[in-house]
């Protein structure tokens, strides 16, 4: 069982590092990672403000990130490194999941802005 959780907790850092680089992208280049801000079926080109909707987005991936990533290693330090407290792995996994039910709020209501 803790090799499910270690496990998991690799997929959690390696995917907050992923946001971070979509977050890098469209910070320095503009360019929007899709597969983490839209559905397959959405039409990036009939969005009707391409710009509002990258400032729209911008901060709430770097958050989504961050906590992702922490949550992660968090847990990789737990299985690794050193012991963590329940109680401390147990906020940070309650962070997270509130932040990923935010951070899923917050993409539906950009394309409703947007779209």
């Amino acid at each position: 069982m803790d090799n499910i959780w270690n496990i998991m907790d690799l997929i959690f850092a390696g995917a907050g590092i992923y946001v971070l680089y979509a977050y890098v992208l469209l910070k320095t280049k503009g360019e929007l990672i899709t597969s983490i801000l839209l559905s397959k079926d959405v039409d990036i080109r009939k969005c009707k403000d391409i710009e509002g909707y990258k400032r729209f987005v911008m901060p709430k991936i770097l958050v989504f990130g961050i906590i992702t990533v922490f949550h992660g290693v968090l847990g990789l330090v737990n299985s690794y490194v050193v012991p963590i407290p329940g109680a401390v792995y147990g906020v940070s996994m309650a962070v997270f999941f509130v932040i990923l039910i935010w951070y899923t709020i917050q993409t539906k209501k950009a394309m409703q802005l947007f779209w």
